[in-house]
């Protein structure tokens, strides 16, 4: 099974980073150097490169992961908050 994220939220920080939370589903792996592919409504909208993880409270967020690319995203959080939003495993 593939891993899918289906994003909750995003945050652009100051840094140039953009971050992605959101629950998972599949396979547990590390999200550091990875081609993942961004699905705005099932519909390939960006192919984006994941730079790491970052750290969640696991007691209020259980299954959700935070990841993070320096990679320039125009969505802002209204936009993710309603729009079907997933980070899935990119093609080979």
């Amino acid at each position: 099974m593939s891993i899918e994220i289906k994003v909750c939220d995003i945050f652009h920080l100051q840094t140039g980073e953009t971050i992605f939370a959101g629950l998972i589903t599949g396979e547990e792996k590390l999200f550091k150097n990875r081609k993942m592919q961004l699905l705005v409504d099932n519909q390939k909208y960006q192919l984006i490169q994941i730079e790491g993880e970052m750290l969640m409270d696991k007691n209020k967020f259980l299954d959700h992961r935070a990841v993070s690319t320096t990679d320039s995203i125009d969505l802002t959080s209204d936009f993710i908050k309603n729009h079907e939003c997933k980070l899935v495993e990119a093609d080979s």
